[in-house]
């Protein structure tokens, strides 16, 4: 994203595709050098050509707000999903041992995941 400077959107969103555009996405941030939010809008039409809108200030929240029914999903909804679900990433191993001497094997990661491996 740009406006006084280049940086990185806080949060992206996914939106459905209607008659005229597809891939459609929406990124907002924060301007690091003057804090106002800015919104970009990319859009891809049939055709192959590609629609782009840059927002800042008041123009910014609007467009939010005027596409806030059209969200699919965000990054941030992905990335939870993946830390709430099996194990991923650097994964280490951690063994129980349980009562009669039956013993158990887990597969975590640094996320606090853990998915049983073997019942021995």
């Amino acid at each position: 994203m740009r406006h006084c400077s280049t940086f990185k959107a806080d949060e992206i969103y996914y939106l459905e595709e209607n008659n005229i555009f597809t891939q459609r996405i929406l990124s907002i941030g924060f301007c690091p050098i003057c804090k106002r939010p800015v919104a970009e809008l990319v859009e891809y039409n049939f055709a192959g050509g590609i629609n782009r809108i840059n927002l800042s200030g008041i123009h910014a929240q609007n467009l939010m707000i005027q596409l806030k029914d059209q969200i699919i999903y965000s990054t941030k909804e992905v990335n939870k999903r993946k830390l709430k679900s099996k194990p991923f990433g650097w994964k280490y191993g951690v063994n129980i041992d349980g009562k009669n001497g039956k013993a158990k094997q887990y597969a975590c990661d640094f996320y606090g995941n853990k998915e049983l491996i073997k019942k021995l």
